[in-house]
């Protein structure tokens, strides 16, 4: 049988691999899935409402393997809602255990690259409530970026450095978690910076 646009749009976005099964999750555990426009804050994210039901979003920018593990971390949201509803914490032991069933279909170097399966086996032990927020992770996944980031990682600047991102020009201060408390030069208001961000460093003036 041909495959809907929709469908064939849903396949477009992941590793060929994986697919298949990324579109079982799906049927299995049915939401609304939106391809999101790209978001500075967050990569995807799970919603549910008794009026519209379960909703899971990703950001379309992702390479395949990027959006891959987002999905799951989104779908993993949705099996644990579904059980618990509100009664747990969203990233708490319940998610994590869910995101590690979900994938352990699949973490498998005949299906994914070795590099990955062997980083996402030590992150899905202890799943962080973003994969921006463990490092090893984020410098495997951007390996497979159709255009490399330009610029640096926020985390490998010195503290009190000034950058820019975007049109902001920010002085990076003090660890939050996983983002820095960052300063405006020109206003002093505060911006929470993921550490992953690639920003461009802004050399001091002769």
């Amino acid at each position: 049988m041909k495959k809907s646009k929709k469908i064939e749009s849903f396949f477009d976005h992941f590793p060929p691999e994986v697919a298949e099964y990324c579109f079982h999750l799906w049927q299995d555990h049915p939401f609304e899935f939106i391809v999101s426009k790209a978001r500075d804050t967050k990569l995807g994210d799970f919603r549910f409402s008794t009026t519209k039901g379960y909703q899971i979003t990703v950001n379309h920018n992702l390479n395949p393997y990027a959006f891959l593990v987002t999905y799951i971390h989104e779908v993993a949201h949705r099996v644990t809602y579904d059980i618990h509803k509100n009664k747990v914490n969203p990233h708490g032991i319940e998610w994590k255990q869910n995101f590690l069933a979900l994938f352990e279909p699949i973490l498998d170097e005949d299906l994914l690259p070795t590099p990955l399966v062997r980083v996402l086996k030590e992150y899905l032990q202890n799943p962080s409530a973003t994969s921006n927020g463990y490092a090893p992770l984020v410098s495997v996944l951007s390996t497979f970026d159709q255009e490399p980031a330009s610029g640096t990682r926020l985390v490998d600047l010195a503290e009190g450095k000034v950058f820019q991102l975007k049109n902001l020009n920010l002085i990076k201060g003090k660890l939050r978690r996983t983002r820095y408390i960052c300063q405006e030069t020109t206003t002093g208001k505060n911006y929470l910076v993921a550490k992953n961000a690639y920003v461009q460093l802004q050399e001091p003036l002769a």
